[in-house]
């Protein structure tokens, strides 16, 4: 009887043990989970858009609006750049093949935060040109202006034939330095959700 006694008592204590086990790692699973949830994603949305004639071309206005995801937000809190590409085509309809892009430009915009001035440093990468801003929200609206872009020469377009131009918005991961690139590529948190904003060019 005592050896059976034991026995009993050693089974309940590992029963124990395995069920604190168990809701250890349920605990971990659901603090894990609400991690994740909390691990915002951006967006870079196009809200508008509209070409224009310009003196041999077409020229692109837009607007697009840029929510940091929380990885891309707590780099630029540390002093690391971001770097945002604008990529502008045209494309040309035909009627049993895939459009064709006849012509694009890439955009760069630049934004650095710096702690002791406290102040984002928003640069044009195209240009040069660079501007200060006191608050996070200013800069990346700034960001988000697209001017007097050239998208396609009056020479390029054939009559019989339709067009339209396309843009897209992106986090340019490749130009992050490579420890912060790596996690940017693994971690859901920089996740920052683009899609093409497409019409068609009125002539």
């Amino acid at each position: 009887m005592l050896a059976q006694g034991k026995i009993a008592h050693g089974f309940t204590r590992q029963s124990f043990r395995l069920c604190r086990l168990l809701l250890l790692g349920v605990c971990a699973l659901l603090i894990s989970s609400g991690l994740q949830a909390g691990d915002k994603s951006g967006s870079i949305v196009v809200t508008d858009a509209e070409v224009e004639l310009g003196d041999s071309a077409w020229l692109l206005n837009a607007w697009v609006d840029i929510k940091l995801s929380r990885g891309a937000r707590k780099a630029l809190e540390n002093a690391v750049p971001l770097v945002f590409g604008f990529q502008v085509q045209a494309l040309e309809k035909r009627p049993w093949l895939w459009d064709r892009v006849i012509a694009e430009q890439h955009q760069t915009r630049e934004v650095q935060y710096h702690p002791l001035s406290r102040t984002y440093i928003v640069k044009n990468l195209n240009t040069g040109e660079q501007r200060d801003f006191r608050h996070l929200e200013e800069a990346m609206q700034s960001i988000g202006v697209l001017l007097d872009i050239h998208v396609l020469d009056y020479a390029a377009v054939r009559d019989n034939r339709e067009y339209y131009v396309r843009l897209r918005g992106s986090l340019e991961v490749e130009s992050l330095p490579i420890p912060v690139r790596l996690q940017a590529y693994v971690y859901s948190r920089w996740d920052m959700k683009n899609a093409w904003y497409q019409w068609r060019l009125e002539r």
